[in-house]
């Protein structure tokens, strides 16, 4: 898959502040990972959501001081602080994985912050969703390789290397 691949699939449905303009200009990859049982549950622990918590454990928001990001294994530690919609929709897609006959198939757009780290741009319900039915998993991860710089996507200055 390339960037133009990628864009015609995950677009509408990710809201982050993904430039694409800029993508496209430093010619971003797009790298694509299958993954079943054991290796897909593994993976998507470590992902991280685009959720955060304050220095107090809850809730907050990616740009306010000492906001640090959660992987999807530890998304719910929030779970209290959480709006209820986020709840809601969380413990809704649990029970709907935890009943499934066959693995919860899930194809998520990532961006690759370095080594194996990835930041989830959508699927962030569904992921924390699956982890905790902890049903079987079959999962396809589409990464964004790019620069990991706030003016890509302002979330990634959790990620970037500190200037010199």
């Amino acid at each position: 898959m390339d960037l133009e691949g990628f864009a015609v699939h995950f677009r509408a449905d990710i809201r982050a502040q993904l430039d694409w303009v800029g993508l496209a200009t430093v010619r971003a990859d797009v790298q694509v990972e299958t993954l079943g049982r054991d290796a897909a549950k593994q993976r998507l622990a470590a992902l991280f959501t685009v959720w955060y918590a304050d220095p107090a454990g809850a809730d907050s928001r990616w740009n306010l001081p000492g906001s640090r990001p959660l992987r999807v294994d530890t998304a719910c530690r929030t779970l209290r602080s959480w709006p209820d919609s986020r709840r809601h929709a969380v413990a809704a897609l649990t029970q709907d994985f935890a009943t499934s006959p066959g693995p919860v198939s899930l194809m998520l757009p990532a961006y690759r912050v370095g080594g194996a780290g990835h930041v989830l741009l959508d699927g962030n319900h569904r992921a924390v969703a699956a982890h905790q039915a902890g049903a079987d998993i079959h999962l396809t991860l589409c990464s964004v390789v790019g620069p990991v710089c706030e003016s890509i996507l302002p979330d990634l200055r959790h990620y970037a290397a500190p200037s010199p």
